[in-house]
């Protein structure tokens, strides 16, 4: 076998001195999570508390389409008639009371997707 300079660069001999200034081992940084949050399950009692005011939140800060907020507005609206048509008085005081946290919501979504969209086609001109 032909022993030529070349292949003691890459394989230096056991006899030669090992040089521990230039020895060194890079350590990567910590690179950051690609996710921000880590989301829950919905299964468990704390996870859908989590997930529904994750939702209102999102809903309320206007970054939901156009579709889910009106579909929203319907089932409201739906649900308030039956309520209307099928409970007494005094107990649809109650429903009407537990219906404004709902009504709140989409209010404020309604309003936020709207000054959004606003900005939006200020920006486009």
């Amino acid at each position: 076998m032909k022993n030529d300079e070349g292949s003691r660069k890459f394989l230096p001999d056991d006899q030669d001195p090992v040089d521990h200034d230039h020895l060194f081992v890079e350590i990567p940084a910590d690179q950051p999570s690609p996710y921000q949050e880590k989301i829950p399950s919905g299964y468990d009692p704390m996870g859908e508390i989590y997930l529904r005011g994750r939702a209102s939140r999102t809903i309320t800060d206007g970054r939901i389409a156009w579709w889910i907020l009106i579909s929203g507005w319907v089932m409201l609206v739906l649900f308030l008639l039956m309520a209307v048509m099928a409970v007494p008085v005094p107990e649809l005081l109650i429903i009407l009371l537990g219906a404004m946290i709902p009504f709140s919501i989409l209010w404020r979504g309604t309003m936020a997707k709207m000054v959004a969209e606003k900005k939006k086609n200020r920006w486009r001109k």
